[in-house]
């Protein structure tokens, strides 16, 4: 049967997706604060208390719970994800070769930025709930999902997410949904919760949240433990930008201390594309899960030994030294982003196209009397010279950093790096065209033959350039992840976790990862339903990245234990 139609990974480089994210990203910033769609949800929808699955526990007394986020991107990652977590039972190997079984979660949280590159009906359709729905369709089981909105669901001012995940009526890829809000709080056997709140446009908790959390905090029996999910994990952004996640660091401490009144067990969030865990010495958990389908976000950049409160690192995924191998298909970045290099072309034809517009046939004897020229053009005619100032101002607001003298020292090299290719280009298409093919300068053949060859040239310069810069900033100053990494579209490294709480109280995390994921899949029947299964011979299946085990201590704090990435067993009390 013919394979299903399956969305592309995003061009973040593509000149359309660039402009509306752009659009959207201003509006959300300018005009979301002060139009906090959340007040009006919470008036107008229906009253929403928490949901209780404190005897949702199968057969053996286990409940099982999967956690997905950063999904909606590409087919292949997202579906491979859709399948591995729509399986009944899935039986994965950890890196010594033992084999452990694990169960479809009764319950599936996706965890933040259900979709790329931005929210609409049509984007969610099919990049979203279009792989669920073949995957659970596929493996008939249908578990009941909640979600909490990440920065990109938020673009549209949440309009979109809550049509489909804030309507219990409709449900989500034929699973049943019940929150009516974007945030929710889940009861869960053993005396745990779960809890989800949503502190996007401004780190704010908004005030029917609190009142919400207020009354499910009555709820919360004194010895139980609690699971956090939040948008984004500060305390990783705090180490790449000193003081940026200060009020919402201020803002969980106030949930934990002025409104929970008990410590949080475990932090659970998206928004970075990849898998890294931090443990403190009580047992107290801090983990990063967003690999669920978008592209691959670099570990080694920042560097996360340590992080604020205690955090020691336990667990990375993919390893730092695959990342930094990775960073390296930076060079590739005009084949990677073909349709990127329309920007560069533009940008360099139009700035030799000023720079020549000054030079006369006498200037034109050599380099250095050419440059002056230029030089000397750009400073009489206002014009040229604001062209200059906006082309390197460019340059300077895309710059990664939290320091204005680097920002404004390492934009002005790039601007610079960028103008000097495109002198060079202008220059040898100069050369060709008056030199080598006898055109007379300022002829208009001559003009349109040497505009043609810089903006040729500069498409592949101007790209090469960029794919060089990101490497550089990356590679040497810590800058530009997610400029870095978008651009090389990587489908794999792929994970989710899958929680499981056993009848005694005890939380068991599985880590799952697949490292490629398939890049063919085809249709066929399995029995009455129609499944869809990978036809790529180098696909790998679902493993076991890590295995970690809480157990409540009677003095506080958790006792661990558990499978490394290694595959040694290990025991913290």
């Amino acid at each position: 049967m013919d394979a299903p139609e399956k969305a592309p990974m995003v061009c973040w480089y593509d000149p359309a997706v660039l402009a509306r994210s752009a659009v959207l990203v201003t509006i959300a910033n300018l005009f979301g604060r002060n139009s906090d769609t959340r007040l009006i949800e919470a008036l107008a929808s229906q009253p929403q208390n928490d949901f209780n699955y404190a005897r949702a526990a199968d057969a053996s007394g286990e409940f099982w719970l999967d956690f997905v986020a950063d999904l909606g991107d590409g087919w292949n990652s997202t579906f491979a994800i859709a399948s591995g977590v729509a399986q009944p039972q899935l039986t994965v190997a950890s890196a010594s070769g033992e084999m452990l079984t694990t169960r479809g979660g009764q319950v599936l949280v996706f965890g933040g930025d259900e979709v790329y590159p931005y929210p609409s009906k049509e984007a969610y359709a099919t990049r979203t709930e279009a792989p669920y729905a073949t995957a659970f369709e596929g493996a008939g089981r249908h578990p009941d999902v909640f979600a909490v909105p990440g920065n990109h669901d938020w673009y549209d001012s949440l309009v979109a997410f809550s049509r489909l995940f804030c309507r219990p009526e409709r449900g989500f890829a034929g699973c049943r949904g019940q929150q009516t809000r974007s945030y929710f709080a889940l009861q869960l056997p053993g005396k745990w919760w779960l809890l989800a709140i949503d502190l996007q446009l401004g780190a704010d908790l908004d005030e029917p949240q609190v009142a919400y959390f207020q009354d499910v905090a009555k709820r919360i029996e004194p010895d139980a433990h609690v699971i956090l999910c939040v948008p984004d994990p500060q305390w990783i952004y705090e180490k790449s930008y000193p003081g940026h996640a200060t009020y919402e660091d201020e803002t969980l401490v106030y949930f934990e201390q002025r409104i929970l009144k008990r410590p949080i067990a475990m932090f659970l969030t998206g928004d970075l594309h990849f898998y890294k865990r931090h443990e403190r010495a009580d047992g107290v958990q801090k983990v990063v899960a967003g690999g669920g389908g978008a592209f691959l976000h670099p570990t080694h950049a920042p560097r996360t030994e340590t992080v604020s409160g205690g955090f020691r690192q336990r667990a990375c995924y993919p390893d730092e030294d695959t990342s930094e191998r990775l960073t390296w298909r930076n060079f590739l970045f005009p084949f990677l982003n073909p349709s990127y290099m329309w920007i560069p072309a533009v940008m360099y034809c139009l700035s030799a196209w000023l720079a020549s517009a000054s030079l006369t046939a006498a200037d034109t004897r050599n380099l250095p009397t050419a440059f002056h020229a230029a030089i000397s053009g750009a400073i009489r005619d206002p014009f040229n010279g604001l062209w200059l100032l906006s082309f390197i101002a460019a340059f300077v607001f895309f710059t990664d950093t939290h320091v204005r003298w680097f920002r404004v020292l390492g934009g002005i090299s790039h601007a610079l790096s960028h103008l000097v290719g495109a002198f060079a280009l202008g220059w040898v298409a100069l050369l060709i065209t008056t030199r080598w093919w006898g055109l007379g300068f300022g002829d208009i053949p001559q003009m349109l033959v040497s505009g043609l060859i810089t903006f040729c040239g500069g498409a592949l310069v101007g790209s090469l350039v960029l794919g060089i810069y990101l490497f550089l900033s990356l590679r040497i100053f810590g800058r530009h992840a997610n400029e870095a990494f978008s651009s090389l579209h990587i489908e794999d490294y792929k994970q989710w976790l899958r929680l499981k709480i056993a009848p005694d109280g005890e939380l068991t995390l599985h880590a799952l990862a697949i490292d490629r994921v398939p890049r063919a899949w085809r249709r066929e029947k399995k029995g009455e339903r129609e499944v869809c299964v990978p036809r790529d011979a180098r696909a790998t299946p679902p493993r076991l990245l890590e295995k970690l085990v809480m157990r409540p201590r009677a003095g506080g704090g958790y006792a661990v234990s558990g499978i490394d990435q290694a595959g040694r067993s290990y025991r913290r009390d």
